[in-house]
């Protein structure tokens, strides 16, 4: 194998080589940088610096191919974790867009026109407000119910006698009925606010899709 350092002698002598298309066996010259930060140049890169970047030159003395170094292990790996993070987001970014494209498809298809979706959503929020309304009147009996059984204890309590097991289950009996419908009472107040949230959203998306701000599918990013 014939190799050559980057001595101003050497690139002299290479340069006339490469530039004479008479010397055939000059012909594929590759040339790499050593360990010691030199370029050398020769017809074989050796095998330590195999791995390394090097480049191959012309019999006119123009660059053909350039070679980048091997990835490290490291390197390799990290590769390959930001393809599949790639991967997964695309699979996620499809998976939205089919998504935005069946709730779009739903809202042109349901509704005519702005107010048709307005009409939707008054209505919805109408049978919770009666729901809260009716539940709203069984607990405020059921309040004056407890107010009573509690006056009843303690007028037992007062006279000396104890609070009957009877007594002490009911009042907890409606105790238990109260935290119910309160509860209740508050799970549908939190579904109107959900419901008033996408309302809002739809009447947006709608809008946009209705006056081709938008298409079908599209993401907003």
């Amino acid at each position: 194998m014939r190799r050559f350092g980057s001595t101003p002698t050497t690139i002299l002598l290479v340069s006339l080589v490469l530039g004479t298309a008479a010397e055939p066996a000059m012909a594929g010259i590759k040339c790499w940088t050593n360990n010691d930060g030199v370029r050398e140049c020769g017809n074989v890169i050796p095998p330590e610096y195999a791995q390394k970047a090097h480049e191959e030159i012309s019999n006119q003395g123009f660059i053909i191919k350039e070679t980048a170094r091997a990835k490290t292990p490291e390197e390799l790996e990290a590769a390959r974790a930001a393809a599949a993070k790639k991967a997964e987001e695309e699979k996620l970014r499809k998976q939205r867009e089919t998504e935005q494209m069946t709730r779009d498809q739903v809202l042109l298809q349901t509704f005519t026109t702005e107010e048709d979706l307005t009409l939707a959503h008054k209505g919805r929020m109408a049978v919770i407000e009666s729901r809260v309304k009716l539940t709203q009147t069984h607990v405020d009996k059921l309040e004056a119910n407890l107010r009573d059984l509690q006056t009843q204890a303690a007028r037992e309590e007062r006279s000396g006698k104890p609070i009957s097991d009877n007594l002490r289950g009911d009042i907890t009996h409606v105790q238990r009925q109260l935290e119910a419908n309160r509860g209740f009472i508050a799970q549908q107040r939190e579904e109107q606010q959900e419901l008033d949230a996408k309302y809002g959203a739809d009447l947006k998306r709608y809008k946009a899709l209705k006056s081709g701000a938008v298409r079908p599918g599209q993401i907003d990013d």
